[in-house]
Parts: structure tokens; C-alpha cells; sequence
């Protein structure tokens, strides 16, 4: 696909444990890759221009998986556990060891006064690696005109042994807020501002929730905002 060509994409059907035929995928301008190998090799890691990966807190991960699969799949919350048990294995020695690989690191955890918080208001960090060039937040935090700072901070960590940037988004993030980044992000790539508008793009952070309603998480919009300003700036 990086290449331009069209796949044929195997496609795993949850319902019957075996494999459906495979779907047709033509590449567009941008192509967004899940999965859980996908940095495993360097064939497939020098085909991402962004590498993004998801490391939520291990208790997280388990509900998120047991809403997901007894919710949408079908299996117990028993069989899920089950699973993931049977897989730690897998997960320590081959999916995890991919982190190091990435360029964003993406982790939701709850605040700690309330670690029953809801999904829509849960706290998010961003390790920013040196590996892709970052939007200036030092300059973007302390510009007047704006108060991202209340929700937003920049801090200096270590990350597998290296130092890192470090974005910080508290849960209790504001629609106005992500209008402001979504506006200052518009103006760090040249031609984006075209499509842009004062009213942002109010569909930014929402998701379909496990039993089919829309929800809207103001964390998960900034993260959206940063993902595709760095996918937008892969172009330019």
C-alpha cells in the first residue's frame, strides 16, 4: 500500500473462529494501520511515516477488553479472562517490546482521587519521541490569548531509560480548549488553514460506546488533534 498498490486484507470473524474472505483495500492519500504487530519488523516499521502506541494502565486494558468482547463478540467475561491470561505471555515477549519502536506513546489512566472515573474523562499522557519533529508546546503553552495551560502541561520524563517530552491532558479538558489547539495546530502546518474554521470540528473526540451511543471525550479529541497534525505534517 505504500507503495500505491491495492491488498487483499484477511479478515478474522469473531463469530465462527475462522477467517471470512478477504477484503479488497485500496490505498488512499492517508492509511491508518491497527494491529498488534505492527512494528514488529523493520519492513513494516519503515512503511509508517507516524507510529502510534497505545499503552493504557494493565487494569484498564482488561476493562476495556472484557466491555469490548462480551458487549460486541459474544464470549463471557470469564472467557475473556481466560484469554488474556493464556496470552500474557505473547503480550510481554512481542507486543509490548514494540513501544520502543514508536514515535507517540499514548497512555489513558484514571485520576488518582477517583480511579472509578468515567472513559470520558480520564486523564491522558502523550510521550513525545524525538524520532518525528513535535508542534512547539513550550511556545504554544505560554502564548496569551489562550488558557490550554489549565488543562495542558509539558514535562521532561524518562521513557525505557531515554528522556522524553511528556504531554499531559487533564480529563476535565473543555470543548474551548480543543478549539484553541485545533486552531494553533491549523497554523503550524502551511496549507491546513484552508480548512479550517472558527468553529472547529465538532466531531473530533467522539466514539460509538459499547451498547451504540455517541459519547464525546475532550482528552481523546486532543489526542485525535496531535495524531493527524503529525499525519498532515508527513506530507508537507
Amino acid at each position: 500500500m505504500r507503495e500505491g498498490k491495492p491488498i487483499l486484507k484477511p479478515h478474522y470473524n469473531h463469530s465462527t473462529g475462522d477467517f471470512d474472505p478477504p477484503e479488497y483495500i485500496e490505498p488512499k492519500k492517508f492509511v491508518i494501520v491497527e494491529g498488534l504487530l505492527g512494528y514488529s519488523t523493520q519492513e513494516a516499521r519503515d512503511a509508517d511515516d507516524v507510529k502510534v502506541y497505545l499503552a493504557p494502565p494493565e487494569e484498564l486494558r482488561y476493562q476495556w477488553k472484557i466491555k469490548r468482547d462480551t458487549r460486541k463478540r459474544g464470549y463471557t467475561e470469564d472467557q475473556v479472562v481466560e484469554q488474556m491470561k493464556a496470552r500474557e505471555f505473547d503480550s510481554e515477549n512481542f507486543i509490548r517490546p514494540q513501544r520502543k519502536w514508536s514515535d507517540v506513546i499514548v497512555t489513558f489512566y484514571p485520576p488518582d482521587e477517583n480511579k472509578a472515573e468515567t472513559d470520558l474523562l480520564l486523564n491522558v499522557n502523550l510521550v513525545l519521541r524525538p524520532t518525528i519533529p513535535h508542534p512547539d508546546f513550550t511556545h504554544i503553552l505560554d502564548s496569551d490569548g489562550n488558557d490550554l495551560g489549565d488543562a495542558i502541561r509539558l514535562d521532561l520524563e524518562r521513557d525505557m531509560g531515554k528522556p522524553v517530552d511528556v504531554l499531559a491532558i487533564d480529563g476535565h479538558a473543555t470543548p474551548g480548549q480543543v478549539q484553541q489547539l485545533e486552531r494553533i495546530l491549523c497554523g503550524e502546518v502551511p496549507y491546513l488553514g484552508q480548512f479550517c474554521s472558527l468553529e472547529g470540528n465538532k466531531e473530533v473526540g467522539k466514539v460509538v460506546g459499547t451498547t451504540g451511543e455517541t459519547l464525546q471525550s475532550y482528552p481523546l479529541a486532543l489526542t485525535q488533534l496531535m495524531i493527524t497534525y503529525h499525519m498532515l505534517k508527513a506530507l508537507s
